[in-house]
């Protein structure tokens, strides 16, 4: 098969990132238009704006264990109900364990990414001003990113090859990066460089709440992309 963008074999990672991108901008595009809506909503008025300090009140209270289960619902089980509806039951027959896999692991993401949100708080400020929203886009899509993305391509290998690490060994060879990491940081850096700029651009109390609904987004569009490769 052939062939991608820039004419390179389909297989190629960049191949692999230009088809799913092909595929999936106008959805991309939709989401990150709502983000931006969503954000002059919370500018523009009053109502919106007490609704979202209630939610910040709920988060605030919550801690940690709110970050892990409105994560692990927004990206582990929404997907999964999402496929159940459009693909019939055989979609999670058997699969039960690989269903709390991908639920405990957004668990986890989602107190990781929690972490991460009020960390850059500390370490470059709460404001909204350019150059906050810059350092802090910078810092997340070019130095948090890649290095998580290796620990979730690591993890999910792991799960597919049997929770061996016998088995998983061998595709950590020459290569591993630009095989397996890059065909997801590309089309994550196109979705959610937009996205994180708008939440960065929110008060620190709400930029959390931003994130959920557009993780939500981005984990029912990888299950079409999984689904397809």
């Amino acid at each position: 098969m052939t062939t991608s963008l820039d004419s390179r074999p389909a297989g190629s990672p960049l191949g692999a990132a230009a088809a799913a991108l092909r595929q999936f901008w106008r959805p991309f595009l939709l989401i990150q238009m709502g983000a931006v809506l969503l954000a002059l909503a919370f500018r523009a008025s009053p109502a919106f704006r007490a609704a979202c300090a209630t939610a910040a009140g709920w988060k605030a209270a919550g801690g940690l264990p709110f970050a892990a289960a409105t994560v692990a619902v927004a990206g582990g089980l929404l997907p999964e109900l999402a496929k159940l509806v459009a693909l019939g039951r055989r979609t999670v027959a058997g699969r039960g364990g690989e269903i709390a896999f991908n639920t405990a692991f957004f668990a986890v993401n989602g107190v990781v990414v929690d972490l991460l949100y009020s960390g850059e708080a500390r370490l470059f400020g709460s404001g909204g001003d350019v150059a906050t929203i810059v350092k802090k886009v910078a810092f997340d899509q070019f130095v948090f990113t890649p290095s998580w993305l290796v620990v979730i391509v690591l993890l999910f290998l792991w799960r597919q090859r049997g929770f061996s690490w016998a088995a998983t060994r061998p595709a950590l060879e020459r290569g591993f990066y630009r095989q397996r990491v890059v065909p997801l940081l590309l089309p994550d850096w196109l979705f959610w460089i937009p996205l994180v700029s708008v939440i960065y651009a929110l008060p620190v109390t709400l930029q959390f709440l931003m994130f959920i609904p557009a993780l939500a987004a981005w984990s029912l569009i990888m299950v079409f992309i999984a689904d397809r490769a």
